[in-house]
C-alpha cells in the first residue's frame, strides 16, 4: 500500500483494470434473450470507447446511427429500470466530449438492475464500466472493487480498491480513503491474513478519526473486534466492541455489529446471552444473504445451549433461505456454524455432512479461513474424543454482570431502531 501522499498515476497502470475483465460467454446467462442481447451489445461498445485514448473517440461511431439505437432502446420492450440507463449509455457516446458523470451512473444502475436480476457477471462488468468511464473519480473505483470482493472475485477487487485508495489520497477524500482501506481489509480477513488486516484497518481508524467520519469509525472498530476477536484478545475485542456500538448508536449498521458481538459469546460459552440477543436482531435481518448466516447462529446457539427441537428448528429454516440467496458469500460459513450446533448435541453424522459442505462451498468461494476451521470441525467429528471436541465446541460459562448489562443495551437500542439492512 503506498504512503498517503503518493499521487496515482493519470490512467490505469494493470492492463485488467485499462481494459476491464474480459467479456465471457456466461456475461449475459440467466437474462431474458432480448435483455441478454441488449446489454451485450451496449457493454462491447462501451468497452471499446473507454479502450481507446480520449483524443481518438470523436469520430469512433457514427451519430445517425448511434441516435437510432438510441430510440430504439428507449422505445423498447425491456423493462424501464434497464433500457433508460442503457439509452442514456447510447446517448452519452454519440457526443464528444461524452459526460463522464452521467455515463458512469447510468453502468451503475445497469449493475444494480443485473445484479438484481440474477446476472452477476453482467453487473460486475457495468461496475467496472462505470470506473473505466470516470478513471480518475476514486468512488466508482472503490464500489468496482467492493462489488468484486462481495462477489468472489479477489484479485481483481484488490486491484481496484488499491487504486481506489490511490485516487482518494490525491483528491483529499477521506471517506474514500477509510471506505478502501477497510474493503482491502475485509478482502484479508476472508483470506485468512489477520496481520495485514489489522494494519489496513488500524489506518481506515486513524483515517476516520482524523476526517471525523463518525461510521467510517465505527466501521473500522467493529473489523478490528473481529480480528482481536479471532486473534483471542478477548480484552481488546471488548474494548473494540463498546467503541463501535458507541460510533454506532444512530446508524444503521448497529444491527451487524450487534450480531458479531453475540455471535463471539458463543464461542466463548455463553450461548444463553447470545441467543437472546439473536433472536432481538430477527426484526433487523431482512435480507436473505444477512438473514441466513443470522438463523445459522441460532441454530448453533440452540445446539450449544442443548435445545435439540430449537436447533433443527432454525437449520430448516437457514436450509429454505438458501434458494433465496443474492450471492454466495454466506454459504460457506452458515454450513459451519449449523455443524458446530450439531457437534455440541453429538449429531455426528450430520455434523460430518455439514461440515463437508461447508468445505466444499468455502473451495469455490476462496474462503480460506473458513476452510481451515471446516477442515478442523471434519476433524473433530470424525475422531469424537474429547479433546478435540473441546476444541470447536466451548464449554457452558457462568454469565458474568458485566457482559450481562452489555447485551442488554444492544437488545435496548435495537428496539430503538427502526431501519433493517
Amino acid at each position: 500500500m503506498p504512503p498517503e501522499n503518493d499521487a496515482p498515476p493519470a490512467l490505469p497502470d494493470d492492463p485488467v483494470i485499462a481494459t476491464g475483465t474480459p467479456l465471457r460467454p456466461d456475461l449475459v446467462s440467466g437474462l431474458a434473450p432480448d435483455a441478454a442481447f441488449a446489454i451485450w451489445q451496449v457493454l462491447r461498445t462501451l468497452r471499446l470507447w473507454t479502450a481507446e485514448p480520449e483524443r481518438r473517440r470523436d469520430a469512433m461511431f457514427d451519430a445517425a446511427y448511434m441516435e437510432t439505437w438510441e430510440r430504439a432502446l428507449l422505445t423498447g420492450s425491456l423493462d424501464a429500470e434497464v433500457r433508460f440507463p442503457l439509452a442514456v449509455i447510447v446517448g452519452e457516446l454519440a457526443v464528444h466530449p461524452a459526460g463522464e458523470g452521467r455515463l458512469s451512473w447510468a453502468c451503475v444502475c445497469v449493475a444494480d438492475w443485473a445484479l438484481g436480476h440474477g446476472a452477476v457477471r453482467a453487473g460486475l462488468a457495468f461496475a467496472e464500466a462505470a470506473a473505466l468511464a470516470s478513471p480518475l473519480q476514486a468512488r466508482y473505483a472503490w464500489l468496482a472493487g467492493r462489488l468484486l470482493r462481495t462477489h468472489g472475485e479477489g484479485r481483481l477487487a484488490e486491484r481496484w480498491l488499491r487504486r481506489a485508495y490511490r485516487l482518494a489520497v490525491s483528491q483529499k477524500d477521506g471517506e474514500t480513503q477509510a471506505r478502501a482501506l477497510t474493503a482491502l481489509g475485509n478482502l484479508s480477513m476472508q483470506r485468512g491474513s489477520f496481520p495485514a488486516a489489522r494494519g489496513l484497518h488500524t489506518r481506515a481508524l486513524r483515517i476516520s478519526r482524523r476526517w471525523r467520519l463518525r461510521e467510517q469509525e465505527g466501521m473500522a472498530l467493529h473489523d478490528l473486534f473481529v480480528i482481536a476477536q479471532n486473534e483471542g484478545n478477548r480484552e481488546e475485542a471488548d474494548r473494540f466492541a463498546r467503541g463501535a456500538v458507541a460510533a454506532y448508536r444512530a446508524s444503521p449498521r448497529l444491527p451487524r455489529l450487534v450480531h458479531d458481538v453475540a455471535y463471539s459469546w458463543i464461542g466463548q460459552g455463553y450461548a444463553g446471552r447470545a441467543l437472546n440477543v439473536l433472536e432481538a436482531l430477527r426484526p433487523h435481518f431482512t435480507n436473505p444473504d444477512l438473514a441466513v448466516r443470522l438463523v445459522a447462529n441460532l441454530a448453533r446457539a440452540a445446539g450449544a445451549t442443548g435445545d435439540r427441537a430449537l436447533f433443527h428448528r432454525y437449520r430448516e429454516e437457514a436450509l429454505a433461505l438458501e434458494p433465496r440467496l443474492e450471492t454466495r458469500e454466506a454459504v460457506a460459513a452458515a454450513l459451519l456454524e449449523m455443524g458446530y450446533g450439531a457437534v455440541a448435541l453429538e449429531e455426528w453424522a450430520l455434523a460430518s455432512e455439514l461440515a463437508a459442505s461447508a468445505a466444499e462451498a468455502a473451495r469455490l468461494h476462496g474462503e480460506a479461513n473458513v476452510l481451515v476451521m471446516a477442515e478442523v470441525l471434519a476433524d473433530a467429528v470424525a475422531r469424537r474424543d474429547a479433546a478435540s471436541v473441546d476444541e470447536v465446541v466451548p464449554e457452558r460459562r457462568t454469565t458474568v454482570p458485566a457482559g450481562d448489562q452489555f447485551a442488554a443495551e444492544m437488545v435496548m437500542l435495537l428496539a430503538e431502531a427502526g431501519e433493517t439492512v
